[in-house]
């Protein structure tokens, strides 16, 4: 048995094998997508064609925290098997969910007197949330204590950065993650914005460029410049733009010289970004633009 149970969201771009390979137990958010509720299960209940079709077809879809009933089963099981509890959570920036988390391990406490809930707030995304979650995994195997491995991943969360070039802003616009104001810079014609996951987890807007292959190239020039180990894998997760996401890559690893890994963005922050989002995670550099 591990030293601890390691616990994170559905929000990191991975298929259920992954997290059942790696021991990894996950709380699934929900979205609603034309008056149907969906809890997000890796594209099985719909696919990401499917998914993004209804998008550009101007479906509504909206998103919803994971219920603290969630986080109480999937703790007690754990605290049952004389397990203490790491929960690393989706960014309390842009969802409720971590702080659903993190009552629930209140709730929890007077019950497991001799265990421990410990609730680190990742205060990213997708591939970022990836990277600190597969750090994770790596310090608990290697035998790490629930305490050491928090604090490391507190450390580690103040260099993940998330470079991100939508099509436009109008789903994050109406999914409240971005200002009217802010929606509008970004709306120009031919003007392709590009945004960023800022220190308290929440979108930014770093600057805009003209023409998509430019931001592209903008986002991959700028993580060149930032990176604090470029033998690292960095992730792409794109909203059903596989040709954009296959052309960053390729311009990583041609004129970078690096390595990434391609994922479709999961259905939580595909509602938010919209088709055509990029998002371009890595470690290194700093969160305050």
């Amino acid at each position: 048995m591990k030293q601890f149970a390691l616990i994170t969201n559905s929000t990191i771009d991975e298929d259920a094998a992954y997290y059942r390979d790696n021991e990894v137990g996950y709380a699934p958010l929900q979205y609603t997508l034309d008056g149907t509720t969906y809890t997000e299960d890796f594209w099985q209940s719909l696919s990401g064609k499917e998914f993004y079709d209804a998008l550009r077809e101007g479906k509504m879809c909206t998103t919803s925290q994971t219920a603290v009933e969630t986080y109480l089963g999937l703790y007690r099981e754990a605290l049952e098997r004389g397990q203490d509890v790491l929960y690393l959570g989706f960014s309390s920036g842009l969802s409720g969910s971590f702080q659903a988390g993190v009552i629930a391990a209140q709730d929890l406490a007077p019950e497991f007197p001799d265990r421990r809930i410990v609730c680190v707030d990742s205060l990213s995304v997708t591939g970022g949330m990836h990277i600190l979650v597969d750090q994770a995994i790596a310090m608990r195997d290697a035998g790490e204590s629930v305490d050491t491995v928090a604090q490391q991943i507190k450390l580690a969360r103040t260099h993940i950065t998330h470079l991100v070039t939508p099509n436009d802003l109008k789903h994050l616009y109406r999914g409240g993650r971005l200002s009217h104001s802010s929606a509008i810079v970004g709306s120009l014609v031919g003007i392709k914005p590009v945004l960023y996951i800022n220190e308290e987890g929440k979108v930014s807007v770093l600057t805009k460029v003209r023409g998509r292959v430019a931001a592209l190239q903008y986002v991959a020039d700028v993580m060149h410049s930032e990176v604090s180990d470029p033998n690292q894998t960095v992730w792409i997760s794109h909203g059903d733009c596989l040709a954009d996401a296959e052309l960053l890559r390729d311009y990583i690893a041609q004129k970078h010289g690096m390595h990434a890994e391609i994922r479709m963005l999961g259905t939580v922050l595909g509602a938010h970004g919209g088709p055509g989002t990029i998002i371009l995670s890595y470690a290194g550099g700093s969160r305050t633009r």
